[in-house]
């Protein structure tokens, strides 16, 4: 690997920054997990369309074998002086087994590098090293257009330049040659609107990379090339005699390309089929490169919520009112989102011994300050606590959890340990796990919560529950914390799941609907506090529909329920569907209304935000 300049870091040091190619053996630090062994791997195809920050690279970690971005400053070459050190982290099993397999791979890299071009398909497909070659194509062709442009202007117009000197010859295309009686000495420039008296066809010259870049790139600036293509008529008796070439050498003054060569020839030509890859080629590093990019051009600008801290001071009314004994078993919890924190936050306050941990460790502080410990991975918290808990944004974020690099299961043996997933997850994703956890000689629960953030604060979650039994059990002070209603929904996982995604599909079909309603009344001018008084007194009406309907009259979309998290239920919902055949075409519609929703900007407000699309 090659090195660049040092660079000062925060606190006055100095380090040496690398630049990291393909093959490269290096540690990679993912937040909340220890540096790992891993090496820098052109992606997957399926990684490819993830989104990621700017300056990362692609990393395959040993041991586990798995495929994640990593920012570039998060990795240090793996061979230096901080080897030793991090060579030294205590993880057992599963980093002693990641020290293992890259020490495998430095005496023989077959098995692993046919694993690596397996997961990445068959490597004819556009790289980040091919971009590279076109995007510095491109910046040279425009460097030696600009040159020959100069010197057009510099002579009125003609072209002046030393027959046979590679950087010119290959920055104007079709050019004619001169008359081999020419003298060495430029002779005066007539106006280059001129004719010249011989018609000459030009000699064809095989066709590079650059000038195919340079002909797709000048066939969308034709207003360009009519000004340099008049400005590089042949000049009156630059050529009179009809000989074949100039000598090698010899300084004379040359007739521009025409219109048709500048154009990049005749269909069937060389230039236009290379011209045609590299167009496809460029196409498809766009889509691999930036795949939601269309979709943002026409986001208008939106305000986004304000991150709302967690007051460790506050107690809810409903709270205080129960008799609540906790538990004398040790919780962990994985997640401390939107729903997770408020969850923890009532553990610790009914007394019971909470673990957890999240991706951002800052977000850990105010619950220490409670109380709570704080493990640097999922698997520190498998280890210290009896029933873990997980509540993350999405399935994939919950089987990461689970299989990724220092997940649950990395600790193999998770005998007397149960593992209760709160995530909204679809049933096939909450079966992996399970049986991810059962052949560990874990216990699986599946615990559905039904609610919105003001309905854990108060304790009044709905609890969906199925799995083992005995894990419900003795869950059972921590469910009576967050939720009203508990509901064991039997052994077999993938019930809770299911019932869950109907329950949010009759929340959103209702939203999409008092949305349109109330756009309605709008565009008639009619007051929307009035409809939501009148509404209030019909047999209609419901606490969910009116909460919202008033955050709609008031614009005010602070986000309960995130509409990014309500979409994602959608999809899962659709997915189900479709293994089943089920035609549902209105949940369809809902589906397409919060996902254009999305794209105005509205994904971190709350689900009432769709009263924005309906209105305008």
């Amino acid at each position: 690997m090659s090195k660049n300049k040092k660079m000062s870091l925060s606190g006055g040091d100095t380090t040496e920054k690398f630049i990291y190619k393909p093959k490269d053996l290096i540690w990679a630090k993912m937040k909340g997990f220890t540096p790992w062994p891993g090496m820098i791997v052109e992606p997957p195809l399926d990684l490819l369309t993830q989104q990621r920050r700017a300056n990362t690279k692609c990393v395959f970690f040993f041991g586990s074998r798995n495929f994640a971005w990593i920012e570039e400053n998060n990795i240090k070459p793996f061979e230096g002086p901080w080897k030793e050190e991090l060579a030294k982290v205590s993880k057992p099993a599963a980093f002693r087994h990641a020290m293992a397999d890259i020490d495998k791979y430095i005496d023989d890299p077959a098995e692993v590098d046919d694993q690596i071009n397996e997961s990445c398909g068959v490597p004819n497909h556009a790289t980040e090293a091919d971009f590279d070659k076109i995007r510095d194509a491109v910046d040279s062709d425009e460097n030696a257009v600009d040159a020959v442009d100069a010197d057009a202007d510099a002579n009125n117009g003609v072209v002046v330049h030393v027959v046979g000197s590679p950087d010119v010859s290959e920055a104007v295309e079709g050019e004619n040659n001169a008359d081999s009686s020419a003298s060495p000495t430029v002779t005066a420039a007539t106006p280059a609107t001129a004719k010249s008296p011989g018609k000459r066809t030009p000699k064809a010259k095989p066709v590079s990379a650059v000038s195919a870049t340079k002909a797709a790139k000048a066939s969308t600036t034709k207003s360009a090339q009519k000004r340099r293509i008049s400005a590089h008529q042949t000049p009156t008796g630059a050529n009179t005699s009809g000989a074949p070439n100039a000598k090698r050498g010899k300084r004379v003054v040359s007739g521009g390309a025409t219109p048709g060569n500048f154009d990049g020839a005749s269909s069937s030509s060389p230039t236009a089929r290379r011209r045609v890859e590299v167009d496809a080629l460029l196409a498809s590093l766009a889509a691999k490169r930036a795949p939601n990019a269309i979709a943002l051009l026409d986001r208008p600008v939106v305000t986004r919520p304000e991150t709302q801290a967690i007051d460790m001071n506050s107690r809810s009314n409903t709270l205080a009112d129960r008799d609540i004994v906790p538990s004398e078993l040790t919780f962990g919890f994985l997640g401390l989102g939107m729903m997770g924190s408020t969850i923890v936050k009532d553990l610790i306050y009914t007394g019971h011994k909470v673990v957890v941990w999240n991706r951002t460790i800052d977000k850990c502080q105010p619950f220490v300050e409670a109380g709570a410990e704080v493990k640097d991975t999922p698997m520190d918290v498998v280890e210290a606590a009896d029933i873990i808990f997980c509540c993350v944004s999405d399935p994939k974020g919950a089987k990461d959890l689970v299989f990724g690099n220092c997940g649950v299961l990395q600790l193999k043996d998770l005998r007397n340990k149960a593992y209760v997933e709160m995530s909204t997850v679809d049933p096939d994703t909450s079966l992996d796990i399970g049986e991810g956890i059962k052949q560990c000689n874990g216990r699986y629960l599946e615990a559905q919560i039904h609610g919105s953030r003001q309905e854990a604060a108060d304790g009044m979650l709905i609890i969906l529950a199925g799995g083992d039994r005995t894990v419900f059990e003795e869950c059972h002070s921590c469910f009576k914390t967050i939720a009203k209603n508990t509901f064991f929904l039997g052994t077999d996982v993938g019930n809770a799941c299911k019932v869950n995604l109907i329950l949010q599909t009759i929340q959103a079909v209702s939203l999409v609907g008092l949305a349109e309603a109330l756009a309605l009344a709008d565009r008639f001018s009619i007051s929307l506090n009035d409809i939501i008084d009148i509404f209030d007194l019909t047999s209609m009406k419901s606490p969910l529909l009116l909460a919202k309907g008033k955050e709609m009259a008031k614009g005010d979309f602070n986000p309960q329920q995130p509409l990014s998290h309500m979409q994602r239920d959608l999809r899962l919902v659709l997915n189900m569907a479709e293994n089943l055949d089920q035609s549902m075409p209105v949940t369809s519609i809902t589906n397409e209304v919060f996902k254009h929703t999305k794209r105005l900007g509205y994904s971190e407000h709350d689900s009432s935000a769709v009263f924005v699309r309906s209105r305008f």
